[in-house]
């Protein structure tokens, strides 16, 4: 995520909760500090998922993507207040938006309460299905546990098997997700079967990231190691890819080490080096279509002289 402490130009969106005050009054969450920090941690592009805190306003994300057009691409968030039948009107509109758009998340908490069939309602279908004819990504987001959104998701897998899908954060598979060391966090079991079962779909792949909500131990987090590994076995590296999620993952380390904390573990030196590749840059730019090195320069000159 990306954000400002200029809320004069870029306010936070009416209803939606406050910007995070430790994480933003240092500027750590702009634009131009996260493009820092990767040059620093070698990090040649980033997936960057619109902030709850804007809502539908894309003002801030557009403008990160216009300044750094060969680096950033964006995932919007799906929004099922707009109804049935606009719902893929939408979904284009807002894709055509901007050129540097890949992919759409998917927040159960966005949808009704009352809604018996949740995302996988009408409006979600159709989301859903124009997603997919589009090349977006759809990125589910199941903060409180997969397992309490897996009749959803498997609904909508069922209904448009070419829409590709990333399952975030692992699945949420320790609960409560906050990240918060001192909070009394358990492993939900059922959430990790459900990640696993999803397997099954081909279309389906998963976010290795936010290491430091699903860990029980500190920096670099090698509890995890073992359940990377199990997750290597059942979908194979051209389905998982890395995250960080920038920038709460620096209330627990700097941005460098925690691009580089999975190195420390053991399943690493197990991995080949294609698996490893997979895993930080391949599985995502095959998913996200994103620009080669060559492609990448080549668009930058094209930026530049524009």
């Amino acid at each position: 995520h990306l954000w400002t402490p200029d809320t004069e130009h870029f306010p936070v969106a009416e209803g939606a909760p406050a910007l995070p005050e430790h994480l933003n009054k240092d500027g750590r969450g702009t634009h131009e500090n996260f493009v820092r920090l990767m040059d620093e941690a070698g990090v040649s592009q980033a997936i960057v998922v619109q902030p709850i805190n804007y809502g539908q306003d894309y003002s801030y994300l557009r403008a990160a993507m216009d300044a750094h057009p060969t680096r950033l691409w964006g995932m919007f968030v799906a929004d099922p207040a707009v109804g049935a039948s606009e719902a893929e009107a939408w979904l284009e509109r807002t894709a055509r938006s901007h050129g540097s758009w890949v992919g759409v998340r998917f927040n159960p908490m966005k949808w009704p309460k009352e809604s018996a069939e949740g995302m996988a309602d009408e409006v979600g279908r159709a989301l859903f299905r124009k997603a997919g004819e589009l090349g977006l990504v759809v990125g589910f987001m199941p903060f409180f546990g997969l397992s309490k959104h897996i009749v959803e998701i498997e609904a909508l897998l069922k209904s448009s098997p070419e829409t590709k899908v990333i399952i975030d954060h692992w699945g949420f598979f320790l609960q409560p997700a906050t990240g918060d060391p001192s909070a009394d966090r358990q492993v939900d079991e059922a959430s990790w079967e459900c990640l696993k079962k999803l397997s099954e779909y081909p279309q389906v792949s998963v976010k290795i990231s936010a290491l430091f909500r699903v860990a029980m131990d500190r920096l670099p987090f090698t509890s995890l190691s073992d359940r990377l590994r199990e997750l290597l076995t059942i979908f194979g590296s051209k389905r998982l890819l890395w995250g960080s999620d920038f920038p709460y993952a620096t209330e627990h380390s700097e941005y460098g080490p925690a691009t580089t904390a999975i190195e420390e573990w053991p399943v690493w030196a197990e991995m080949s080096e294609s698996d490893r590749i997979d895993l930080v840059s391949g599985t995502a730019s095959r998913l996200f279509g994103l620009p080669s090195g060559e492609e990448q320069a080549a668009k930058k000159n094209q930026h530049d002289e524009a």
